[in-house]
């Protein structure tokens, strides 16, 4: 059963709101921003310590200088009110990509501080495991996204995206599994006397930034779906939006 325009009347309240095309180039900039704080750390890391830093880790800097001025000049772009209206499909593909980008962003910063002070491999490890946790989270709220759709509670009298009882679960669940990792890893850098505790508080941050997006974006991916397969999910720039009330309020 495929999900139909009515099945998606929550989502597109949500595409005319807070997600319409000139408000999201508000997210784009709070992304720069905070995302940026990580990779320009990172880079004053490997520039500093050339000599210290991997060449693994030099190219992934690289990499994500290129993708963040990327990045720079589309938001630039798609904060043009008019480009915004008139590319909105793009405009929300672009913005799901950056908020999966903003949700692994902090890694960078842990993986450039944990090489770095060359810590052991388990830690690198644990990192790259719950980066792997928090994208088979953003897969399982997506599907659930869905499921929920096409069982109308995303209809206008239905109970929303997010039931506080299921998601509750989905968060306990992720919750533990980060916790456990972070606190196994930690004792055996305690023990072993690798490492330091604010390499564990970066990580911990990562997961937690990276955890609660992958909540938020089914949002997004719904939205995108809806754009794409029903042409009221198209938003109007609001002064047409205007003049099409006026006339219906002069009849």
């Amino acid at each position: 059963m495929s999900v139909k325009e009515e099945d998606l009347f929550k989502i597109k309240m949500a595409g005319y709101g807070r997600l319409r095309p000139d408000s999201v180039p508000g997210f784009f900039w709070g992304a720069i921003v905070f995302g940026g704080v990580a990779w320009i750390v990172s880079l004053f890391g490997v520039i500093n310590g050339t000599y210290l830093a991997s060449s693994l880790l030099q190219t992934s800097v690289k990499v994500a200088t290129v993708i963040f001025g990327a990045q720079l000049l589309l938001s630039i772009l798609f904060s043009i009110t008019p480009i915004s209206y008139a590319l909105q499909k793009l405009q929300l593909i672009f913005a799901t990509l950056v908020a999966f980008k903003f949700s692994i962003d902090y890694y960078l910063f842990f993986f450039t501080v944990a090489d770095l002070e060359d810590a052991p491999q388990y830690i690198f490890n644990t990192g790259f495991l719950l980066m792997a946790g928090g994208i088979l989270l953003l897969i399982l709220m997506t599907v659930r996204a869905f499921k929920r759709a096409k069982q109308g509670e995303l209809r206008k009298e239905g109970e929303g995206l997010y039931n506080f009882k299921e998601t509750k679960n989905y968060l306990t669940g992720a919750g533990v599994f980060g916790i456990v990792m972070i606190a196994g890893s930690l004792a055996r850098s305690i023990s072993n006397m690798e490492g330091s505790i604010g390499m564990f508080f970066i990580l911990f941050l990562c997961i937690t930034i990276q955890y609660s997006v992958a909540i938020a974006l089914p949002e997004f991916i719904l939205l995108i779906y809806g754009k794409f397969k029903f042409k009221p999910f198209i938003v109007p720039p609001r002064n047409r939006q205007r003049n099409k009330k006026r006339k219906a309020a002069r009849f």
